[in-house]
């Protein structure tokens, strides 16, 4: 009975992937036989490390396979899902971006042509999703999780710094620029890309800067937002669909500023007050900081793990 996540050969940072890997090493270190499925022979990433077994088609030709493994398949390979078929095994989707659903599907087909029966979804939000757009009854809802190790919260550390990701990022330059442009005073606030960095990086960036910045409007699980939340900034930009779950814009328990999604003229005006209110330690500030740093407290890796293992739990005694 084993278990495989297909995995993108993706060597670029990616929370996605980092999540394939999170549940293998959860898998096997509570009894399960799981791997890691990489096309290219040799394929590894090298920006976080991880225990978790590698496997090659090379090395183990799909022939090889029976009804007692179980293939994991990322939500935006519909392909892979028709590679999987017609062959003697059970078949789940990983559901983490809801704009990756359909971008690639042929038009008029879904996953219960390819027979899926089963799904881990992101959030409910997408659980909703799929079940509106597909019919699929199985599905269940994955927890994420912060390591608060790496991702916390020490004020002396704090640079007049905005933080954001390259690789999802819309319009941050273009704020920029209307910033520095606008008035003298932004011209010191600086704008650190992430790109490329390592986990222990990346993260350091996050603990570094006061602000967050984040222009995605697709997204299944903004993790990065928790992280950074987690790190104490104050995180600003749009919700991209599945940050809706977390994200609180307004009230006693607003935990994020919120612009309305691709809105750079909105954006611009609340990150300009937002820098305000910091620089001039208006007492918002802190209650957003002290909220954040709660809903980032939420997402431990015991609520990760336990339902990670309810779903496989479920599904092998559904299944057999």
């Amino acid at each position: 009975m084993r278990i495989f996540y297909v995995c993108p050969d993706v060597a670029e940072p990616s929370g996605g992937i980092k999540r394939l890997y999170t549940h293998v090493e959860l898998l096997r270190e509570n009894g399960y036989d799981a791997y890691i499925m990489h096309v290219k022979k040799g394929f590894k990433l090298h920006w976080f490390d991880s225990q978790a077994p590698i496997v090659y088609p090379e090395d183990s030709p799909l022939s090889s396979f029976d009804s007692k493994d179980t293939f994991v398949i990322p939500e935006g390979h519909p392909l892979v899902m028709k590679q999987f078929k017609t062959l003697p095994v059970k078949k789940v989707v990983i559901a983490l971006n809801p704009a990756h659903v359909f971008q690639s599907m042929p038009v008029g087909e879904n996953w219960k042509n390819y027979g899926i029966n089963w799904v881990m979804a992101n959030n409910k939000t997408i659980k909703d999703f799929i079940q509106w757009s597909m019919g699929i009854k199985n599905i269940h809802v994955i927890e994420s999780s912060v390591d608060h190790s790496m991702f916390y919260y020490k004020p002396d550390m704090k640079n007049r710094q905005v933080a954001y990701i390259k690789k999802k990022d819309t319009l941050t330059p273009l704020v920029e620029n209307i910033l520095k442009s606008k008035d003298a005073s932004f011209h010191e606030l600086a704008f650190t890309a992430i790109e490329n960095l390592n986990i222990q990086d990346y993260a350091q960036v996050l603990r570094e800067s006061k602000i967050y910045l984040t222009t995605s409007a697709f997204e299944g699980f903004p993790r990065s937002i928790i992280e950074a939340m987690a790190c104490g900034c104050i995180c600003i930009g749009f919700h991209g669909i599945g940050g809706k779950d977390y994200i609180i814009e307004s009230g006693r328990q607003q935990n994020f500023v919120l612009a309305e999604s691709m809105n750079f003229i909105d954006l611009s005006k609340k990150l300009a007050e937002l820098v305000e209110m910091i620089k001039h330690k208006d007492p918002r500030v802190g209650v957003i900081r002290q909220n954040a740093l709660a809903t980032a407290a939420g997402f431990s890796p015991e609520s990760e793990k336990k339902s990670i293992l309810e779903f496989w739990r479920t599904f092998f005694e559904t299944e057999s």
